[in-house]
């Protein structure tokens, strides 16, 4: 079993969530972060996991740290992994 299940849907809710905040496309952050439009498209997807490179990118693109785009990710996961067990517990 993985560790962190969640982990590529929370990438994506976070990167969209942050995207669509400040109002940029897929194509300008991927402008900004210096990445292609396409790799964006699959980090939202949850197909992709960042590179720790393409993470820094991100990160200043989206207005952020590195540090506050993980805790962003780590908190997605803690929700994601309550709801989870939360839907698992209704069956």
């Amino acid at each position: 079993m993985e560790k962190y299940p969640q982990l590529c849907e929370a990438i994506a809710n976070i990167l969209r969530e942050r995207r669509e905040a400040l109002g940029l496309s897929k194509r300008k952050l991927a402008e900004l972060a210096w990445v292609e439009r396409t790799y964006i498209i699959q980090l939202e997807q949850g197909t992709k996991q960042p590179t720790l490179n393409a993470l820094f990118y991100i990160s200043e693109a989206l207005g952020l740290q590195p540090s506050e785009l993980v805790r962003l990710v780590e908190e997605e996961i803690a929700k994601l992994a309550k709801s989870a067990g939360e839907n698992n517990r209704q069956f």
